[in-house]
């Protein structure tokens, strides 16, 4: 489904106080280094945007105002120049440049400097966009809010059902294309769809895709890149070579650029090292940069440095283990019992003990608390959003009526308590005083799959909420509400 953004002042606000999130390296229109000291406090009065901040332009330090924009020429065309409550502005910020644009001017004559932050954004602006929408403030309001209630139960059931299945056929055409992908690298693709029946491309995908799971939202695209570069059948070839979880733990790092200029030293490190001046130079697949990394802002239990030991052993259970295997059989049984074959999931995917990263969240960093490499929380997490596609896909691909019936049963009636601010909205502002419990994966995949791709798309007109909802009047709206 194609993304269609429009993008208002307040969704730039956002961007502009998420930092070294979303962008880095600031400079001014005209070449000057930009550095933020103090964003301000937001104004939602009358007035610029921020008020008292401090910003360092070109090695001078200056205390007041900042101004929000979609574009370079929004200054002029709102009047600003004319009005003395602009005087104070020291920075305005922009989203976008503009073709045909004249410098802003202020009231007193004084020169502006101007920031435009599509040139120094460190991911795509879709990106960004999927990052905000997925943590809504408070202040968000759907456009059928406080109208929606008078829409019948019914109505409502019948419509996530609708959306809990285009959900998981959306995850499961992701899987169908990377396995398309994976089958035309082996040439194989075009041959009666051989590709479909090599074992070693569906454990490929299973390996990308939780590794991508792993790395939640600050890491997701470095985790995927990983894995696609450092592929299973190579490290399974290094395994015979040399063979243990040091050694993967070796690969893994040293290609996700992580031991680059590493000068800490402890047992494990060297140890590391050593491993990886051994097995470097046969390493031919491109490698990450350590500056891709995200760890600013992040828990320590969420450190991409322990989703990747945990993906060390991710790589011994599918290589040694037989875990796609595994999980297939879980699936595949004539008497299905929920409860028993989740336990078995679980327990397939649970980490074992890791002395170096039980103590440590980052290289040489010691914590007084312990931390699991993953938690049972992460873990039903992985099995709704990977493993259930892809089981879901294989039943289809293999036309096997028994393991379809199963992994549908799995995904419409396993117990859980999905808790993050997107269900936490819709269960206020949709489902609040209805007779419908968020308790299963796919009320949870529903109730996502209706804000990321209705709510905050413009799509009301095609939901069957908003159609009865706004049958009868029109309506502004607003692609962000804040």
């Amino acid at each position: 489904m194609k993304q269609r953004l429009n993008i208002n002042e307040s969704f730039i606000c956002k961007i502009w106080e998420g930092g070294d999130n979303y962008y880095s390296n600031l400079k001014t229109d005209s070449g000057e280094e930009v550095e933020i000291i103090s964003y301000g406090s937001r104004n939602y009065d009358s007035g610029p945007d921020y008020k008292d901040a401090k910003v360092k332009i070109d090695g001078k330090i200056f205390t007041g105002d900042i101004e929000i924009h979609r574009d370079f020429k929004s200054w002029a065309e709102h009047s600003h120049p004319k009005e003395r409550r602009y005087n104070s502005v020291i920075l305005q910020v922009v989203l976008w440049d503009s073709e045909n644009k004249t410098s802003p001017k202020l009231r007193i004559k004084r020169n502006l400097s101007t920031v435009v932050l599509s040139k120094h954004l460190n991911s795509s602006i879709h990106e960004i966009w999927q990052d905000i929408i997925s943590k809504p403030s408070d202040k968000f309001k759907l456009p059928c809010y406080s109208l929606n209630k008078d829409v019948d139960d019914d109505v409502v059931n019948d419509w996530l059902n609708k959306l809990s299945v285009e959900r998981l056929k959306l995850k499961t055409e992701r899987i169908k294309d990377r396995i398309e992908e994976l089958g035309k690298e082996k040439d194989i693709y075009v041959r009666n769809s051989e590709y479909l029946e090599k074992k070693t491309i569906w454990e490929q995908v299973l390996y990308e895709f939780v590794f991508e799971a792993l790395g939640f939202s600050k890491n997701k695209k470095q985790m995927l890149k990983l894995s696609k570069s450092l592929k299973l059948e190579f490290i399974s070839k290094l395994i015979k070579n040399f063979g243990d979880i040091d050694l993967i733990q070796s690969a893994l790092f040293g290609s996700a650029g992580l031991l680059f200029d590493l000068r800490l030293k402890d047992a494990y490190i060297s140890k590391l090292k050593e491993i990886w001046r051994e097995i470097d130079y046969k390493i031919t697949s491109p490698r990450l940069n350590k500056s891709e990394w995200n760890f600013f802002r992040l828990r320590p239990q969420n450190f991409p440095t322990l989703r990747i030991a945990y993906g060390s052993q991710l790589v011994i259970k599918i290589i040694n283990e037989d875990l796609f295997k595994n999980i297939i059989n879980c699936f595949q049984i004539e008497d299905f019992i929920l409860k028993k074959s989740c336990k078995v999931l679980v327990n397939s995917l649970k980490p074992a003990e890791d002395s170096y990263w039980f103590k440590h969240y980052d290289f040489g960093k010691e914590s007084k608390i312990g931390f699991k490499l993953l938690g049972k929380q992460r873990i039903n997490d992985i099995i709704i959003n990977v493993i259930i596609p892809i089981v879901y896909f294989y039943s289809i691909i293999f036309k096997d009526a028994l393991i379809k019936e199963n992994v549908l049963e799995l995904y419409n009636k396993l117990e859980v308590k999905p808790d993050n601010s997107i269900i936490n909205l819709l269960s206020k502002q949709v489902i609040k005083n209805r007779g419908i419990k968020i308790n299963t994966p796919a009320i949870e995949q529903a109730l996502i799959q209706l804000y990321n791709f209705y709510c905050v798309r413009e799509r009301c007109s095609e939901c069957e909420i908003g159609k009865r909802v706004f049958k009868d009047s029109g309506y502004e709206y607003k692609i962000i509400f804040y």
